[in-house]
């Protein structure tokens, strides 16, 4: 009788043991997934004014412009922009490091580079966008725009 005990005993903590299952690690978050602010216009290929090159504009002073881009976990996104108008525009994003291809509802789609340096995060939107800048009262120079996003 002591032995059937103890093998009853045996199975039931056996059982136990059993019946606790490992908690599973939740998938990593994305990198890209928060608020992006958009923070400054990075000029390039500017070749009547080369000074240009590689300097940083402030877009909310040059045109008026503000941006937001909320990228969620289930890789859905709303980008916000403030000029004239406030425009929401949705969608879905993915991302295979370091570009994230953002494809809006409407069909169109834009892709941006994600870079880290010294914890701070950035998106840079990939190929540049021709950009004219006034650079005195009679004269202006055209080149490109990145717009650049920070978290």
């Amino acid at each position: 009788m002591k032995r059937l005990l103890y093998l009853f005993a045996l199975v039931a903590f056996v059982a136990t043991l059993n019946a606790c299952s490992k908690t599973t690690e939740p998938a990593p978050v994305s990198p890209v997934v928060g608020r992006w602010i958009l923070n400054r216009g990075l000029l390039s290929g500017f070749t009547t004014a080369p000074n240009l090159n590689g300097r940083s504009i402030d877009l909310l002073y040059f045109e008026n412009y503000a941006a937001t881009i909320d990228l969620f976990a289930d890789k859905t996104f709303n980008s916000n922009d403030k000029s004239v108008t406030v425009d929401d525009s949705p969608g879905t994003w993915d991302y295979t490091d370091p570009n994230l291809t953002l494809k809006y509802d409407s069909g169109t789609q834009e892709t941006y580079t994600y870079a880290k340096n010294k914890n701070i995060e950035e998106l840079t939107l990939t190929p540049a966008v021709s950009y004219t800048l006034p650079v005195s009262t009679t004269a202006t120079a055209v080149g490109k725009l990145n717009f650049v996003y920070r978290k």
